[in-house]
């Protein structure tokens, strides 16, 4: 019925794609790390348990046992779903699908997905708990100071969170 008239004989040639207009956002968040498709990602998988320090500046996977302070700031951290995180936790990103049981700080954000599980304090500027996720700790919305030391050692990160826990100045946002 419809056909397109061509001279006959003539191979239909495709018509190039129209660029596409685009912006930029610009945000005052500090850059996070997170994982390309080209980047090497440091995998522990399920048979893996680490007791100690965990510190870098690559983004990591997790589906192993972790019992110790991890440390990789402005980096990006996966917790899958089999995985143990026993431990404080610093970097950019903290993705949470497994279970962690310490406080959390992000110089970007917090995620807890679905069946996911964090007992612990969050200090982070943003914050998203799926429906289905388990949460119990405080929430300090706020970026940390880019310029902050990240501590790994337990007793001086336990130190912050009872002093964010008990400062009247600045109470948390939301307690669950």
């Amino acid at each position: 019925m419809w056909s397109p008239s061509r001279p006959n004989g003539s191979p239909s040639q495709p018509s190039a794609p129209e660029p596409k207009p685009t912006s930029t956002t610009v945000s005052s968040a500090p850059a996070v790390k997170s994982p390309r498709s080209d980047e090497r990602i440091t995998y522990i998988g399920k048979s893996l348990v680490i007791k100690g320090e965990v510190s870098g500046s690559e983004p990591i996977h997790i589906e192993g046992k972790i019992e110790g302070p991890i440390s990789l700031r402005d980096c990006h951290i996966n917790v899958g779903r089999d995985a143990v995180v026993s431990s404080n936790m610093q970097a950019g990103e903290v993705i949470i699908r497994g279970t962690v049981d310490g406080n959390v700080t992000a110089s970007d954000r917090v995620e807890v997905h679905s069946g996911g599980s964090l007992t612990g304090n969050v200090c982070a500027g943003r914050i998203s708990i799926e429906y289905g996720a388990y949460y119990h700790g405080k929430v300090d919305m706020r970026l940390p100071d880019p310029k902050a030391h990240f501590s790994t050692n337990d007793s001086d990160s336990r130190k912050k969170s009872e002093s964010v826990a008990t400062r009247e100045e600045a109470p948390a946002l939301a307690t669950y």
